[in-house]
């Protein structure tokens, strides 16, 4: 079954440059990710390629099982592409068999030195840094550029896809009703807040994953919307076998349910598939908090101007006088 909102059941008379401007940020950041890694793998190999001693074939072999330039270009891929090169270095020398005439130790010592040598080499070679390792956040930096960097990367096309048009249903009558500063101004709240909430969470998690994505500030603008116009009816694609069809849901009714299986996919289910329920949460919670603090009386001329919007399109009039 695939279903989801892409259109608000209101008219408006202006165009949303700016969430538009976004959403074509996130595709372009996506492609040069995509170039990035390609970039990489194709340097990776290069490195490869070269005349190396038995000696290194052999640690390649105990860290992937095979002696050839496809394994190599993996390893030298995988370091390279986590911004903690010692921590990937590691990482690989603890999976790796260890030699048959060596002890642990000093099986682990000769793997560690011989990736940290030729990955010396490596970085020398002239390669580039991942450009998804730059923009992506790690919990544990409390960096606010990256905080903001990484809501524009995303994890694959499917990713970026389907957080466009969720952020487009939402984000776009956001933007006609705060106008451009303010809209602007929630949305780093967002990329911000977000972020520093899932810091927050991993607090005492060592091994706490990196985040990116644009889903945090979809789930504030979301937040933030219901709040503003919990009975605006969201325009909905519903796909089912051989069945299609658009559908039209409250926008209250919408959000429970996003948030509710968040909710018990963050607490109750054992398999998370790395998506960051955290920021989802903590967005959802900002972005009507954010509503009640500082546009209570937004809210109230909007309910009035949404009411006469409705009684035009049923072609009732009202008496001004």
């Amino acid at each position: 079954m695939l279903f989801f909102p892409f259109r608000v059941d209101l008219d408006f008379n202006r165009i949303p440059l700016m969430t538009i401007l976004i959403s074509l940020i996130c595709v372009f950041v996506y492609i040069q990710q995509e170039a990035s890694i390609d970039q990489m793998q194709k340097a990776a190999r290069s490195f490869c390629q070269r005349d190396h001693d038995r000696m290194f074939w052999l640690v390649i072999d105990k860290v992937y099982g095979e002696r050839d330039i496809d394994a190599c270009s993996r390893v030298f891929y995988h370091i390279h592409s986590d911004r903690n090169h010692t921590k990937s270095i590691n990482d690989l020398v603890a999976q790796a068999d260890r030699f048959n005439s060596r002890s642990e130790f000093s099986s682990n010592a000769i793997i560690r030195n011989m990736l940290v040598e030729k990955y010396r080499e490596f970085r020398l070679s002239g390669v580039k840094e991942d450009l998804t390792s730059r923009l992506i956040y790690e919990p544990h930096s409390y960096n606010l550029v990256n905080m903001v960097t990484a809501v524009f990367a995303h994890a694959g096309w499917d990713h970026l896809i389907g957080n466009l048009f969720f952020f487009f249903a939402f984000a776009a009558s956001i933007e006609m009703i705060l106008g451009l500063l303010r809209y602007v101004t929630v949305f780093l709240t967002f990329a911000v807040g977000t972020n520093l909430s899932y810091s927050l969470a991993m607090m005492n998690i060592n091994d706490a994953l990196p985040t990116l994505g644009l889903s945090g500030v979809v789930f504030g603008m979301i937040g933030l919307f219901v709040y503003l116009m919990p009975k605006i009816n969201i325009r909905c694609f519903v796909w089912f076998f051989v069945i299609a069809r658009i559908v039209k849901v409250p926008a209250w009714l919408l959000a429970a349910w996003y948030v509710s299986w968040d909710m018990y996919a963050l607490y109750f289910s054992d398999t998370q598939s790395g998506v960051n329920f955290i920021a989802h949460l903590s967005g959802a919670v900002l972005g009507y908090g954010l509503g009640m603090l500082f546009l209570p009386e937004r809210k109230e001329k909007l309910e009035q101007e949404i009411h006469q919007y409705q009684m035009e399109k049923a072609g009732i009039t009202t008496d001004s006088t």
